[in-house]
């Protein structure tokens, strides 16, 4: 299993604390090595096998789904909004919902609130992604969280995606926003467990 160079720097961190740790208690030193190894583990990038089927709508994240519910976006129009919740024992590498164009991206700054409250995160700090393709334009939304502080998202404007690809991550633990727009079946309901580039949201 592949380690994700962005978390090298943590863990490095830890290792040196841990070693610092490690000559003053034993004790203090186990715990420190504990947690240089939990996050590597967090960093951890699986290899996934990606659906080839046409038309599939794919989860951009690991995790549970906290929210599916109909909305209107400015760009994508009328949609359904997927809210995926994203714990510090999931596998966070972020992964395109479509294959298409990115036509638009951009941060918005914002608050920290607890990714889990739906309402309130809202007003988080987000990077916001459009990528356009023949079914329409599909916003996806790296949302960052009360311990998620660092938001990584490599695609550029221009870039062609392929569904499933890899977009990017968020540091320790928070939440994927998904407007799909009406004409997709949603498939996916509230409570349901997916994963990133493997479990379907929708189909075409």
């Amino acid at each position: 299993m592949t380690i994700r160079r962005e978390g090298l720097p943590y863990i490095a961190l830890s290792a040196f604390v841990s070693a610092i740790f490690t000559r003053v208690r034993l004790g203090l030193g186990l715990l420190g090595w504990g947690a240089t190894m939990f996050i590597a583990w967090f960093f951890r990038d699986p290899k996934r096998e990606i659906p080839q089927e046409e038309g599939l709508i794919l989860s951009p994240a690991d995790g549970k789904v906290l929210r599916v519910e109909k909305t209107y976006e400015d760009r994508v129009g009328d949609c359904t909004k997927v809210s995926i919740f994203m714990s510090i024992f999931n596998v966070h590498i972020n992964r395109a919902i479509v294959g298409g164009t990115v036509v638009e991206k951009y941060y918005r700054p914002g608050k920290f609130y607890m990714a889990s409250l739906l309402e309130k995160t809202e007003k988080n700090e987000r990077m916001i992604l459009y990528i356009k393709n023949n079914k329409g334009i599909f916003r996806m939304d790296q949302v960052a969280g009360m311990v998620a502080r660092r938001i990584i998202c490599w695609p550029k404007v221009g870039d062609m995606l392929s569904p499933g690809q890899k977009i990017g991550l968020i540091c320790f633990g928070s939440l994927l926003e998904c407007y799909i727009p009406e004409a997709i079946s949603i498939i996916v309901r509230k409570g349901d467990r997916v994963s990133a580039g493997q479990s379907i949201l929708g189909r075409a």
